[in-house]
């Protein structure tokens, strides 16, 4: 009878302590340090997305673009860009056009 090489059980047994690793580190980050979860996180985060507000009013479409990509770099959400530009077809956006981001 011959003998299982050690790899035939390390490998699996080695994802299972990586996976177990990595779930103990997303856990850990995730919860703070006052116990107060993700919100503390959450709240590090949204100054961020204030201070990414404009002041231009119009935005001008390049190429690539899209309705979610413009919202996230202007800080206008998408509703208010579909309210603010109702003629303009979000599946077809072209460079160059311009899009109004405030009235």
């Amino acid at each position: 009878m011959s003998r299982r090489r050690p790899s035939r059980w390390l490998a699996p047994l080695a994802i299972l302590v990586i996976g177990a690793a990595t779930l103990s580190i997303v856990n850990s980050s995730g919860s703070g340090s006052g116990g107060g979860g993700g919100s503390t996180t959450t709240a590090k985060r949204h100054p961020s997305t204030t201070t990414k507000r404009v002041t231009r009013k119009v935005y001008v479409v390049r190429s690539g673009d899209t309705l979610s990509s413009i919202s996230i770099s202007t800080g206008v959400p998408i509703s208010r860009l579909q309210r603010l530009n109702p003629n303009v077809d979000v599946q077809a956006l072209q460079p160059g056009q311009r899009l109004k981001l405030r009235s």
